[in-house]
């Protein structure tokens, strides 16, 4: 990594990130890097950062001289992320059948009924090596369930090749959208710190084959709630991703959970646990009386292919929620797999104010219960949310989403969702979502977004013939300033 470090062009500034209330931006990416239109970024670990976006497309044609709706979407995406300092305060309200906490949106709950949410997000580059982001979110609703959560907040040092951020943090690794099985913001951010290279790194020489590459490692202490088995316990997470080509993006990822209150915190606690050479359900404490931990480890490969006429990207995520020994050699492994896979198609038949995306996850494993997320000592949540793929422990997703862009920054999203639960109670327990949502800019300060939901649920818990369905609306309004460079 050193090499890598001293080899790379210095660059002239630090890196701030994108944050969850941007899913426009994300979107956006999301489109122009299936389309071929990104050819050195590394779209799967997130969050971006707008200095890696910036240099995907400086001295990008498309945003200079290049026609179409792809044109336009990125010369959008290129201005926007050029506002290193934004502020952005929203006015939300809220109707839902009963309390819920939706996926994927940092583990902010609706209350049931009729409720409100004032939420802020900024951030800001102090110096060319000092950043800072931050956001919160405080809700209000009937019977005084009220409260506040602090999102995504840190300071940031360093270079975009190497920095250091602490504070509130939140990753994703995986190409899922839905969900990946490691890593997504479905929990509350945790407090911890990440040595990381927002913009990826071109690597030379012998290695060249590898294209860009982008790594990130935090550690983080979690909570200490009334049903964790073990207070505090430390979560460690780690990303090594490439970039050959165009046409190709791997990933590798890993996470452990060790050590909390009344086992060891140390360097050679994390070392027993990183190693992973023990079962997890049934390994046994070690010489010092520590738990070893738990292990979750996985790899995933998206290939794009950017035809003319209908360009599509195909992802595949697997990982194994445990590790034991290899054919009885030394080398661990990871056991019980689970997979993610989907097709993207940003533009539908040529046009890309289209888009469509198919992705099915599984990590029920028939004969084995609720292997997934699940440990005696270290479950893999955050303040009783997973901290994976919100279909939760032994179950399936399928998932279908498409989008008509009116505008660059204004898009229709459609959304349907079916998720199956087995391990609940004696029947399985299926959830059909359905939604329809808008998000548009109606200048260059205000944003507005709303989405109508439908949920139902057969089997409720698992107990048979019950039922719990739900309707649910938002409108949220909001006003944002910022500065370019």
């Amino acid at each position: 990594m050193l090499v890598l470090l001293a080899v790379a062009p210095a660059p002239a500034r630090a890196a701030d990130l994108f944050l969850t209330g941007e899913r426009e931006i994300y979107l956006a990416i999301d489109k122009l890097n299936a389309m071929g239109e990104l050819p050195g970024f590394l779209a799967n670990t997130r969050p971006y950062s707008t200095a890696a976006v910036r240099a995907a497309l400086d001295n990008n044609p498309r945003t200079t001289i290049g026609q179409g709706f792809d044109a336009q979407l990125a010369k959008w995406v290129s201005f926007y992320a050029r506002k290193t300092r934004l502020i952005r305060g929203t006015v939300e309200g809220d109707a839902s059948g009963k309390r819920q906490v939706r996926d994927n949106e940092g583990g902010v709950p609706t209350p049931k009924g009729i409720s409100g949410r004032l939420s802020a997000l900024a951030r800001e580059e102090t110096t060319p090596y000092l950043s800072a982001h931050a956001s919160a979110a405080t809700f209000f609703g009937e019977g005084d369930d009220d409260g506040t959560r602090v999102g995504e907040t840190a300071l940031e040092v360093g270079y975009p090749y190497a920095s250091l951020q602490g504070g509130k943090i939140t990753t994703w690794y995986g190409p899922g959208r839905r969900g990946a099985l490691i890593f997504t913001n479905n929990a509350q951010p945790y407090p911890g710190v990440r040595f990381h290279n927002p913009v990826p790194i071109a690597v030379p020489g012998f290695f060249s084959f590898l294209g860009n590459v982008q790594y990130d490692l935090f550690l983080a202490r979690l909570d200490a709630a009334p049903d964790r088995p073990v207070p505090n316990p430390l979560l460690f997470g780690m990303r090594v991703a490439a970039r050959p080509n165009r046409y190709l993006e791997i990933g590798l990822s890993r996470a452990a959970h060790y050590g909390g209150k009344g086992h060891g915190n140390g360097f050679s606690d994390w070392w027993k646990s990183f190693e992973g050479t023990h079962d997890n359900l049934n390994a046994p404490l070690d010489n010092t009386g520590s738990f070893v931990g738990n292990q979750i480890a996985g790899f995933d490969v998206e290939a794009t292919l950017p035809f003319k006429v209908q360009p599509v990207q195909l992802y595949l995520e697997m990982a194994g929620e445990d590790e034991a020994k290899i054919l009885g050699t030394p080398i661990p492994g990871p056991t019980k797999w689970a997979y993610v896979g989907g097709i993207f198609l940003p533009a539908l038949l040529g046009n890309s104010s289209f888009d469509l995306r198919l992705e099915s996850a599984r990590n029920h494993l028939k004969g084995d219960g609720p292997a997934w997320y699940y440990h005696p000592l270290y479950p893999h949540e955050y303040r009783g949310r997973i901290l994976g793929h919100p279909m939760g422990t032994d179950a399936s997703d399928l998932f279908l989403q498409g989008h008509y862009f009116f505008l660059p920054s204004t898009y229709l999203q459609l959304t349907a969702n079916r998720t199956d639960r087995y391990s609940l109670g004696p029947a399985r327990e299926r959830t059909d979502h359905i939604a329809a949502g808008l998000v548009g800019w109606l200048s260059g300060k205000v944003r507005v977004e709303t989405e109508f939901a439908l949920d139902r649920v057969k089997d409720a818990g698992g107990v048979a013939g019950t039922r719990a369905d739900d309707a649910s609306f938002r409108l949220a309004v909001s006003y944002q300033t910022g500065w370019g460079r």
